[in-house]
């Protein structure tokens, strides 16, 4: 039976203002895709009250086959 683990990021909508943000992303998730890793999930998390919600976070999900010995 196949194995699996995972890696949990949560990315703050601060950084998406960032100058060099997108470009750093891509890379990290980049070097993550060579290393086996899979993006399954991207999440908003709300923050807020009754009259005003909005994102704050993502939640995001890898997931990689365990390799064997691990």
């Amino acid at each position: 039976m196949k194995q699996f683990e995972y890696k949990l990021l949560t990315i703050s909508v601060a950084h998406f203002k960032k100058e060099d943000f997108q470009k750093e992303i891509n890379e990290k998730f980049k070097n993550w895709g060579e290393q086996g890793w899979e993006l399954i999930k991207m999440e908003p998390i709300t923050s807020g009250g009754v009259v005003f919600q909005g994102t704050s976070e993502f939640l995001v999900v890898f997931k990689r086959e365990k390799q064997k010995g691990s």
